[in-house]
Protein backbone atom coordinates (compact mmCIF):
# COMPACT_ATOMS: atom_id res chain seq x y z
CA UNK A 1 0.00 0.00 0.00
CA UNK A 2 1.57 3.13 -1.08
CA UNK A 3 -0.14 5.56 1.27
CA UNK A 4 1.22 3.83 4.31
CA UNK A 5 4.63 5.20 3.00
CA UNK A 6 3.71 8.83 2.42
CA UNK A 7 4.66 10.99 5.40
CA UNK A 8 1.64 13.48 4.75
CA UNK A 9 -1.12 10.35 4.86
CA UNK A 10 -3.41 10.88 7.83
CA UNK A 11 -4.17 7.96 10.15
CA UNK A 12 -8.35 7.12 9.69
CA UNK A 13 -10.24 6.32 12.87
CA UNK A 14 -12.29 3.52 12.27
CA UNK A 15 -15.67 4.35 11.05
CA UNK A 16 -18.71 3.56 12.61
CA UNK A 17 -20.05 1.03 10.13
CA UNK A 18 -16.87 -0.40 9.76
CA UNK A 19 -16.66 -1.25 13.74
CA UNK A 20 -20.59 -2.72 13.57
CA UNK A 21 -18.79 -5.38 11.04
CA UNK A 22 -16.28 -5.82 13.61
CA UNK A 23 -18.48 -6.08 16.47
CA UNK A 24 -20.76 -8.63 14.51
CA UNK A 25 -17.82 -10.93 13.98
CA UNK A 26 -16.86 -10.44 17.90
CA UNK A 27 -20.26 -11.15 19.26
CA UNK A 28 -20.87 -14.14 16.57
CA UNK A 29 -17.18 -15.75 17.54
CA UNK A 30 -17.38 -14.65 21.48
CA UNK A 31 -16.09 -18.53 22.61
CA UNK A 32 -13.12 -17.58 20.17
CA UNK A 33 -12.32 -14.11 19.42
CA UNK A 34 -9.37 -15.23 17.37
CA UNK A 35 -9.95 -14.27 13.51
CA UNK A 36 -8.16 -16.32 11.22
CA UNK A 37 -5.79 -14.65 8.46
CA UNK A 38 -8.42 -15.39 6.26
CA UNK A 39 -11.68 -14.03 8.42
CA UNK A 40 -9.33 -10.93 8.68
CA UNK A 41 -8.76 -10.33 5.15
CA UNK A 42 -11.97 -10.73 4.72
CA UNK A 43 -13.03 -8.40 7.09
CA UNK A 44 -10.36 -5.68 5.99
CA UNK A 45 -11.61 -5.92 2.75
CA UNK A 46 -15.18 -5.36 3.77
CA UNK A 47 -14.05 -2.16 6.31
CA UNK A 48 -11.75 -0.85 4.31
CA UNK A 49 -9.59 -1.28 6.82
CA UNK A 50 -6.16 -2.36 6.38
CA UNK A 51 -4.92 -6.14 7.73
CA UNK A 52 -2.74 -4.40 10.47
CA UNK A 53 -5.55 -1.76 12.15
CA UNK A 54 -8.23 -5.15 11.83
CA UNK A 55 -5.26 -7.35 14.09
CA UNK A 56 -4.94 -4.46 16.17
CA UNK A 57 -8.97 -3.84 16.59
CA UNK A 58 -9.05 -7.10 17.44
CA UNK A 59 -6.76 -7.27 20.05
CA UNK A 60 -7.97 -4.28 21.75
CA UNK A 61 -11.78 -5.36 21.43
CA UNK A 62 -10.68 -8.66 23.46
CA UNK A 63 -8.50 -6.15 26.09
CA UNK A 64 -11.59 -4.24 26.37
CA UNK A 65 -13.63 -7.57 26.93
CA UNK A 66 -11.41 -8.95 29.79
CA UNK A 67 -11.46 -6.18 31.54
CA UNK A 68 -15.59 -5.67 31.55
CA UNK A 69 -15.10 -8.88 32.92
CA UNK A 70 -17.54 -10.56 29.98
CA UNK A 71 -14.08 -13.10 29.33
CA UNK A 72 -15.85 -16.28 27.85
CA UNK A 73 -12.49 -17.70 26.05
CA UNK A 74 -9.46 -19.02 27.29
CA UNK A 75 -6.35 -17.11 25.66
CA UNK A 76 -3.97 -18.84 23.16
Amino acid sequence: FSFALDPNARRKNATRESTTTLKAWLNEHRKNPYPTKGEKIMLAIITKMTLTQVSTWFANARRRLKKDNKVTWSPR
